[in-house]
């Protein structure tokens, strides 16, 4: 699987720690918030644009229903 491992040292060194792990996520999210920094608040207001947009929409729905409960008589 790993080609010829045939002593400890070599099994060591494939190893990984968890100050590996943490310092990866900390490498990582520092590329991510540098990659926010430079988009600046346009992600911001795109993301605000489609909530909004899904708030509109979802009560459109809402009223959409509650008129066809009523037309039916049944539960809104």
């Amino acid at each position: 699987m790993f080609g010829k491992l045939t002593n400890f040292k070599d099994m060591t060194s494939l190893m990984i720690t968890w100050t590996d792990i943490f310092e990866g996520i900390g490498t990582f999210s520092y590329s991510v918030f540098g990659l926010m920094r430079s988009l600046g608040h346009g992600p911001n207001f795109f993301i605000s644009l489609f909530v909004i947009g899904m708030l509109g929409f979802w009560t459109m729905r809402l009223v959409k229903y509650k008129g066809q409960a009523k037309r039916n008589n049944t539960i809104e």
